[in-house]
């Protein structure tokens, strides 16, 4: 693939990695679902985070933990990679969730994100469950 500049892109999975916008489309989705009937916030994201794609999802997942009070579920079964970057990520809105009493958790029975998050300890320092059925009430 060649940007309009002509210069070559990368590609990975039949999709472009250069710049993020579009051609990352087809590497990460963030999907926020409309909330739960007990308030819960769920968003599911699935594909790649690395570095090229972590950024965007900092940036889509931001204003949703920015909410006061909010508790929010972060569904990553179908994330296929989770790189060094994402797991920064992750840590980040973490704590800014925290800093604004936003509960932030993290759902996932996919080994792609439960493995990096065990080998780093992660899983011990996020708020972090194999299924929604192991997630505490809403609010607690």
């Amino acid at each position: 693939m060649v940007d309009p500049a002509g210069s070559a892109v990368p590609q990975r999975n039949g999709a472009a990695t250069g710049a993020l916008g579009d051609a990352t489309d087809a590497v990460l989705s963030v999907e926020q679902v409309p909330p739960s009937d007990d308030g819960r916030q769920v968003v599911r994201v699935g594909g790649e985070i690395d570095m090229l794609t972590a950024p965007r999802l900092r940036d889509a997942l931001t204003p949703v933990v920015a909410i006061p009070g909010s508790d929010v579920v972060l569904d990553l079964d179908a994330v296929t990679f989770l790189g060094s970057n994402g797991l920064g990520v992750l840590v980040e809105l973490s704590q800014q969730a925290e800093t604004v009493g936003t509960k932030f958790r993290l759902v996932c029975a996919n080994r792609t994100v439960s493995r990096p998050l065990t080998l780093t300890g992660l899983d011990q320092v996020l708020d972090f469950y194999e299924s929604y059925t192991d997630l505490p009430p809403a609010g607690s």
